[in-house]
């Protein structure tokens, strides 16, 4: 560990760039967020290099990939200069008409279909440069990229258990059965043995043999579907239920979104209270940080109204 003294010798300005090049993979992308040449990050890194004695970056591609090290090293320096950014700007106030921000989020095919597109119209009510980038919310490493900064808010089903991630509920979703409008074997409700004797169209979730269902708590005899087909994305259910005998289970709000586009209708599913929570996760050190509770606070008030 570095002494007062000896991290007296340490340019700090160098773990801006350090952060930068980690957050935004490049030496380009990381001068243009801060304001710099490329031949001075190209400068600041070597000279970090020698501070941390490590390569620190190396190239891969069109990018720069962080060592080993500086995967082990980031989380407390991300930690130690959002402190550093409170402290100077304790009073800082966010101003979505006059800031720039790229707010880069991992909720899925579901959210995008149902929260998207509310979030988008509240940007753009106002005149400062603030856009969205989404990402799927399955993959392995979805936690990790939320810790590092790579993500500003991941959203779920489940709950993330991990000390240094902040969550709230969103929302509650209900699950329904949909069916083509004309299904020959189904009418107004569908029994167990219906449910299990009919194909379905499933979502698969990352792992291909797992599916949304099946990371549903509580929610018994799913795993006793008979599967006529898997997919990737929601909107490819609706479509194939529709023009088939097939049947598909889906949340509430995303089979009402459907059924005005597509010829299906909805059944209730044959278990009381077939429901799941949505969380909204987030990384401990931007509880503080003005823009991101301005984004959390924003989401909370569209999901109120969904």
């Amino acid at each position: 560990m570095l002494s007062m003294k000896n991290l007296r010798s340490v340019d700090l300005n160098l773990l801006t760039v350090f952060e930068a090049i980690m957050v935004y993979g490049s030496l380009s992308s990381a001068a243009e967020k801060l304001g710099m040449t490329q031949s001075a990050v190209s400068q600041a890194l070597a000279r970090l290099r020698l501070t941390l004695r490590d390569e620190v970056f190396v190239r891969s591609g069109n990018g720069m990939h962080p060592s080993n090290h500086a995967v082990q090293i980031y989380p407390e320096i991300r930690k130690a200069l959002s402190s550093i950014r409170i402290a100077i700007e304790s009073k800082q106030i966010f101003d979505p008409d006059s800031s720039e921000r790229t707010f880069k989020l991992a909720m899925g095919d579901y959210g995008e279909h149902l929260l998207l597109p509310e979030l988008l119209r509240t940007l753009e009510k106002y005149k400062g440069g603030l856009s969205l980038q989404n990402y799927p919310n399955t993959e392995p490493k979805v936690l990790t990229q939320l810790e590092q900064g790579q993500l500003d808010l991941f959203f779920d089903a489940r709950l993330p258990v991990n000390a240094s991630i902040q969550s709230c509920k969103l929302l509650s979703e209900d699950l329904v059965v949909i069916c083509s409008a004309n299904h020959p074997r189904l009418s107004k409700s569908v029994t167990v043995n219906q449910f299990l004797s009919e194909g379905h169209v499933v979502l698969s979730v990352g792992d291909s043999s797992h599916t949304l269902l099946e990371r549903m708590p509580g929610i018994p005899f799913t795993e006793r579907r008979r599967v006529a087909a898997r997919v990737n994305q929601y909107v490819a259910i609706p479509r194939l239920v529709a023009a088939t005998d097939a049947i598909a289970t889906l949340p509430m709000r995303m089979a009402d979104y459907f059924m005005e586009r597509e010829d299906i209708r909805t059944l209730s599913f044959p278990y009381p209270d077939a429901c799941f929570d949505v969380f909204m996760a987030w990384h401990c050190s931007l509880n503080n940080d003005a823009a991101h509770r301005w984004l959390r606070e924003s989401i909370i008030s569209l999901a109120e109204g969904l």
